[in-house]
């Protein structure tokens, strides 16, 4: 009886030991859980980058869209961004200028 009880502890601890280290093994190893859940949070980041570069993708093609066949459109932009004025319009600067002493 005693010798049956010692051989099931053994066994036990045998299969514990050996269940404990395939976990760790598991865990640890190179394409391992923590590699796996590494690059699983790794690849949420990049998916969203991606869709946020393809919205942003689609906001430049709008707009590429707009300044070639609104012609309106080209002239606010060349307005605002290189201070172009229209026919017989004049600019008057009442900025202050900084007098040198």
């Amino acid at each position: 009886m005693r010798k049956t009880i010692r051989k099931y502890k053994i066994i036990i601890s045998t299969g514990l030991l050996l269940c404990l280290t395939l976990g760790i093994w598991v865990y640890f190893a190179p394409y391992g859980a923590k590699n796996y859940f590494s690059l699983r949070q790794e690849l949420t980041k990049v998916s969203s980058e991606v869709t946020n570069l393809r919205r942003q993708n689609l906001a430049l093609q709008e707009e590429i869209n707009k300044i070639k066949h609104d012609p309106r459109y080209l002239k606010k932009i060349a307005r605002q961004n290189y201070n172009l004025l229209k026919k017989n319009e004049i600019v008057f600067d009442f900025s202050r200028k900084k007098t040198h002493k």
